[in-house]
This record gives structure tokens, C-alpha cells and sequence, in this order.
């Protein structure tokens, strides 16, 4: 069995009377290493600048992007004009970012429409699974409700961000990384699953495209946009 009614029946299982509730945290194992000069994708974007990527696939070794983007091709005005409604100041920012994180303290699912949908939607979905679970039945009826949103509050899994500076060859060059938030005591009781990626949401980028119309003749660059995902939702699981 999997999925978040996995650890909640486990937790049934085991759970000594009274109940008590203790503290609300989730945990995820380390996402691997983003960004690789090995990586298969890292070239996409000369190849096929518009096919679909893992979050944070692409590579940010500058021997992977030959030519950058002069000082008149990067002018702000231009480039917002060129990205259009897709430019949303919540995921990116053309300069650096002040405080560039976010407190663990603060919310980060209400920031954002992609993330009050993404974590709306397994939040939803985990209230759906508890109130359909028969419990046991010597709990007394008072704790029922608080029992419910515990176990639902223990296996949400929440998120944190991180701005990353992807280059000349991108614009906007900052763009804010969602991952699992990692720290114990695990999303599941007893221990053993974890919280992981499970919906994306996708930005769009303009990046730097250079080609030439008849190999080996002069290239011709221009900014195109580009689909890039970011972490949306996570969702406790085995895997």
C-alpha cells in the first residue's frame, strides 16, 4: 500500500490511548544534484528549445552556452515586452533578488497561484482519505476532529525556495527554486516514507537561441521562450 493512507492506517495501527499530539513537520530525502555538465538535457536548449525538462535540468556551466547575448540585446523593457503575461514576479526577477530566501517560518503555499492549486489539491485530497477512515472505536468522540487534522497536518508536505542565478543566456536570470522541506520527524508513523515532488508547474523563460540556417554559415541568435518547471506540490510517499 502506498500514498499518504499508507502511513495514516499505519499510525491507527499503533496508536495508544489516549492520544496525544505532538509536533508537525515533514521531511523529504535530498533532491540529487540539479545541475550537471553530464547531464542528458543540458543541451536541450540548442537541439529542441522547446521540449519538456525535469525541474532544474538544465545546465549552468558556461562551456555549455557558447554565445551570450550582447549588452543591446538585453535591454529590460525589450525583454519584458518579448515574455509578456508570463512574467511573473513571484518566480522570477532580473536582478538579484533582497533576501533572496524565504524563512522556514513562512508560508509559501499562499504565494502563489501555482502553489495554492498544487497544495490545495493533496491537501483536499488527504481530508477526503481521513474522514472515509473508520476509527477506532474507544476513541472518544470529542477527539475525533483533532485527531483527523493531525494526521492530515503530519502527512502534508510543505516547501521551501531557493533563487538561483541561471545566467546570461537567460532572462529573467533569477528564478525561484521550489523543493520538499526537508528536517524531521518524517510525513508518516511509523518512519519510512518521505516527502517527494509530485506536481510541476510550468514557467516560461526566455533564452538565448543561436543556429545556423546553413551549417557552416553565420549564425543567426534571436530569444525565444521556453517552458520551465518548477515544483508545485509534494505529497508524502514510499517511493
Amino acid at each position: 500500500m502506498q500514498g499518504p493512507r499508507c502511513c495514516l492506517l499505519l499510525f491507527l495501527c499503533l496508536l495508544p490511548l489516549p492520544l496525544r499530539a505532538t509536533g508537525l513537520e515533514d521531511s523529504q530525502k535530498p533532491l540529487p544534484p540539479p545541475f550537471s555538465t553530464s547531464d542528458p538535457t543540458a543541451h536541450l536548449l540548442r537541439s529542441r528549445p522547446s521540449a519538456p525538462v525535469r525541474p532544474y535540468s538544465l545546465s549552468l556551466s558556461p562551456e555549455d552556452y557558447r554565445y551570450a547575448p550582447k549588452p543591446r540585446h538585453l535591454r529590460p523593457g525589450r525583454l519584458r515586452r518579448l515574455l509578456g503575461p508570463a512574467f511573473d514576479p513571484f518566480w522570477m526577477s532580473s536582478e538579484e533578488p533582497l533576501g533572496r530566501n524565504l524563512s522556514a517560518k513562512e508560508d509559501l503555499e499562499t504565494m502563489s497561484r501555482e502553489l495554492v492549486e498544487g497544495g490545495g489539491r493533496y491537501r483536499r485530497k488527504l481530508w477526503r482519505e481521513v474522514e472515509g477512515m473508520e476509527l477506532p472505536p474507544e476513541l472518544p468522540p470529542d477527539m475525533a476532529r483533532p485527531l483527523r487534522r493531525w494526521l492530515v497536518e503530519r502527512a502534508s508536505c510543505r516547501l521551501t525556495s531557493t533563487w538561483v542565478d541561471l545566467g546570461p543566456v537567460f532572462w529573467p536570470r533569477w528564478v525561484r527554486h521550489t523543493a520538499c522541506r526537508t528536517g524531521p520527524p518524517a510525513c508518516s508513523w511509523p518512519p519510512g516514507m518521505a516527502c517527494h515532488p509530485a506536481q510541476l508547474a510550468h514557467l516560461k523563460l526566455l533564452a538565448w537561441h543561436c543556429w545556423a540556417a546553413r551549417p557552416p554559415g553565420p549564425l543567426h541568435c534571436a530569444w525565444r521562450q521556453i517552458p520551465y518547471p518548477v515544483v508545485a506540490a509534494c505529497k508524502c510517499s514510499c517511493r
